[in-house]
């Protein structure tokens, strides 16, 4: 499948081979640019509580866990289920992640999502 130009840089089908080089590349760039690592390179990383097998009647939903990037990272390659898409599974059996993570002086989240295409995207909010 060919992606139209305009929107290249910000999206990976799971059809291509570089899939998770291309999606690794989206997040480190939109990360850097935006501020999400401190000094340490640690930012905040949130994980859902179903996943880690809590009680879903307390809140919040979410557990935020400070976490490190190393100098060899792969969020792609690395297939950590706790970063899989549910919503993925549905028409790929590839990886393919979606999680939220945020910066440590909470200045801005970025959030990795599968969109009904298969494609990814990166999105940064900001207040």
């Amino acid at each position: 499948m060919e992606v139209p130009a305009s929107r290249a840089r910000d999206v990976a089908l799971p059809t291509f081979a570089d899939f998770a080089d291309t999606v690794n590349a989206g997040w480190y760039r939109m990360a850097t640019e935006y501020g999400l690592v401190d000094d340490q390179r640690e930012f905040l990383l949130a994980v859902g509580r179903a996943r880690l097998g809590e009680d879903l009647d307390d809140e919040p939903d979410e557990v935020w866990f400070r976490v490190r990037l190393l100098d060899a990272w792969d969020l792609v390659g690395s297939e950590v289920d706790l970063l899989r898409s549910g919503f993925a599974t549905l028409f790929t059996d590839r990886f393919a992640p979606e999680f939220t993570v945020a910066s440590p002086d909470g200045r801005m989240m970025l959030q990795t999502t599968v969109w009904g295409d298969g494609s990814v995207s990166h999105i940064v909010m900001r207040p």
